[in-house]
């Protein structure tokens, strides 16, 4: 069993843990991220790690909870550049995440890794937080004069979809797929989201 930690300890070491894991993530990739070299890293005995985690999927999942809501954070702040064109923002959020994911050396080991880390019912709480980042956005927008359709839950799966083009890029060709899936992106947002500046 592992030692008990102070609560102030517990939040130090957790934030130690999750900058340590984001690192050896990006290097080493979700399948062979280490408990054992993580535990060692931070300076906590192997056992300490399940004071914090259930498993290596439930500290990958917080991982990526903690990029995303540092992501969103971010763009919130600069909201004010998204006013001139809301499609296009969104056009280029789902393009440029889903290329990061494609592209990112956390998966390099293997996309199915990626996929299958997803699929096992551990995207739910990540595509949540994309969902209310949108919605805030949406009332950003329409506070600035937009009338906006969204349909927000479809314009998730329309992210959930892009994992099948990543898992089949192969098939598609690298030297055509970052063209190809930038007109997915705007084909499934044009389906999905519309919106249209009101005179003042």
């Amino acid at each position: 069993m592992g030692k008990a930690f102070t609560q102030e300890e517990r939040e130090e070491l957790q934030e130690k843990l999750r900058r340590t894991g984001l690192k050896l993530l990006a290097e080493n990739g979700i399948r062979n991220i280490s408990i054992r070299q993580l535990t060692k890293e931070v300076g906590i005995a192997q056992g300490g790690f399940y004071s914090f985690y259930k498993d290596k999927d439930d500290f990958v999942e917080d991982l990526f909870l903690l990029r995303i809501r540092e992501k969103t954070g971010l763009m919130y702040e600069d909201r004010r550049k998204t006013v001139d064109d809301p499609r296009g923002f969104l056009i280029d959020l789902l393009y440029r995440e889903g290329m990061h994911l494609k592209q990112n050396k956390a998966f390099v080991n293997s996309e199915s890794d990626t996929i299958s880390f997803f699929q096992n019912n551990r995207s739910d709480r990540s595509f949540k937080l994309y969902k209310a980042f949108l919605e805030r956005m949406i009332s950003f927008w329409e506070e600035n004069g937009y009338r906006i359709e969204c349909d927000a839950a479809k314009i998730m799966s329309v992210a959930r979809a892009a994992g099948m083009l990543f898992i089949n890029s192969g098939l598609i060709g690298e030297e055509h797929f970052a063209e190809i899936y930038r007109v997915f992106c705007e084909a499934e947002t044009d389906r999905f989201f519309k919106c249209e500046k009101v005179d003042s």
